[in-house]
């Protein structure tokens, strides 16, 4: 056993050797960074995409105080009833259905923004890992690492004091990267490149829908028109 041991010993030497004349000189390590938060910021189809939300938000918002005012009305009316009377009765039935239509109207249209905006965050994000990887190979980068804005304290001031703080740990935490030379930064390239692609898209988009019909003109309504309309 020990002569085999040592034979082994004795030939390992001699194949690590052989192998390391065979292989290439090592490189250096080429690496690279990306803020993806700049990115998703910074992105045309977010700037798109937020206005097509603010805009489903409005139309939730209008219908939310209607319904809201009419439950509020049934609740003032209830209060001007008698409470034993029949009209009174009807009136709380009424004033329970506009409850829960008002609560069924909010949640479902709070589910629905919510289940637009985590689609469109992970179609984003696929978008930037895919163009990510893409500069990376297309540039030679061996590894890509996640960076931040390594400003921290700027929180805003006017935070609940507990809330200040908790937001100050979050952004620490986020720290990924706590330095790196300027050069390693390629996210103004996925930005451009990720904004083209957009463009293009868009337009073709806009290419093959069907115009819009143009608006009816206004009738003009001159003296006779109006007497006609006053009659």
């Amino acid at each position: 056993m020990r002569r085999i041991v040592l034979s082994l010993a004795l030939v390992l030497p001699a194949g690590l050797a052989h192998a390391g004349e065979a292989a290439e000189p090592l490189r250096g390590l080429k690496v690279g960074v990306v803020d993806i938060v700049r990115v998703f910021d910074e992105l045309e189809e977010k700037v798109d995409m937020n206005a097509e939300l603010r805009q489903l938000e409005d139309k939730r918002s209008t219908r939310l105080r209607e319904l809201g005012d009419r439950a509020r009305d049934l609740e003032e009316k209830g209060k001007l009833l008698r409470a034993d009377s029949q009209e009174a009765k009807d009136n709380s039935k009424l004033h329970e259905e506009a409850l829960r239509e008002l609560r069924s109207y909010r949640d479902a249209t709070e589910d629905h923004l919510y289940n637009k905006l985590y689609d469109f965050t992970l179609a984003i994000y696929k978008k930037i890992r895919d163009e990510v990887q893409a500069c990376a190979r297309e540039a030679g980068y061996d590894i890509v690492l996640r960076t931040r804005d390594q400003e921290v304290g700027n929180v805003e001031q006017d935070l609940r004091p507990r809330t200040r703080y908790m937001e100050l740990n979050r952004r620490i935490d986020a720290q990924s990267v706590l330095f790196h030379n300027p050069a390693l930064d390629f996210t103004d390239v996925v930005i451009k490149r990720l904004n083209q692609k957009y463009q293009r898209a868009k337009a073709e988009k806009e290419r093959f829908q069907p115009p819009k019909p143009p608006a009816p003109p206004e009738k003009d309504k001159g003296p006779d028109a109006t007497k006609d309309a006053a009659k």
